[in-house]
């Protein structure tokens, strides 16, 4: 195991203003499914004891990152609350002709620095996500170059430090044997991919996490020829906290 949160990863110096810390991302959150809530319920209270690895995240933090977005355009200047409703509406054109997926989660496993489950099928998550990335470019904003095959997974807990002793590895390997049957017999669950968000993403450091405010829903399929969504939330304000 290590520490999740290293100089790599980090969004920002940290002497940087508040808003460096924030990023549009677009997500599926899956906070209005209950059985897949009490799956991370399960989850969360199994891993309870080993909570001086793995920074357990809040049940409202859960959430599957289908692309991140940079947080200035190509130009320098910071998105803004206008070109994230256009990336909505773009996105939106791209997903009205993918059907609602459903979705296997777990099991839960861990990985080289987090507490994870991987969902399924990856095929037609890739595609959804090659869709949310066509339209995030057709809008003018700044996405990270396409690399590896997308990954579709969640995250419940992230590393807290590099299990660099042997104490701490036997700990890790403790950790990672107990995941893996925790949840025995029922290690996967169902879940209905229907909607995702456009959201401002903030990063934290200590504890490792990341939070979240909701921008536009958008549906997949034949529900998006609804009206969008409205959310009450300032677009061209991210969140501070």
């Amino acid at each position: 195991m290590r520490a999740f949160m290293k100089p790599s990863r980090l969004w920002a110096h940290p002497s940087s203003p508040d808003t460096e810390w924030i990023r549009p991302h677009v997500l599926w959150l899956p906070q209005q499914q209950p059985d897949v809530m009490r799956y991370f319920d399960r989850l969360r209270t199994a891993l309870h004891d080993y909570t001086d690895l793995l920074a357990l995240i809040a049940p409202g933090d859960l959430h599957m990152t289908i692309q991140a977005i940079r947080s200035r355009t190509s130009d320098g200047k910071r998105a803004d609350g206008e070109q994230l409703a256009d990336a909505a509406d773009a996105i939106r054109d791209e997903l009205r002709g993918l059907a609602p997926i459903r979705a296997d989660i777990g099991p839960p496993r861990l990985d080289r620095s987090a507490a994870v489950v991987d969902i399924a099928p990856a095929d037609v998550l890739h595609e959804l996500h090659c869709r949310v990335r066509a339209g995030t470019l057709t809008a003018g904003l700044d996405i990270p170059p396409a690399g590896d095959p997308f990954w579709p997974h969640m995250t419940i807990g992230y590393g807290l430090r590099d299990t660099d002793t042997p104490q701490l590895a036997a700990r890790s390997d403790a950790c990672a044997s107990h995941i893996s049957r925790a949840l025995l017999p029922d290690t996967r669950v169902s879940a209905e991919i229907s909607t995702v968000w456009l959201v401002w993403e903030r990063q934290h450091v200590t504890p490792p996490t990341y939070t979240f405010q909701h921008l536009h829903e958008i549906p997949l399929g034949e529900a998006n020829a609804l009206p969008p969504s409205a959310t009450g939330a300032e677009e061209g304000m991210p969140f501070h906290s």
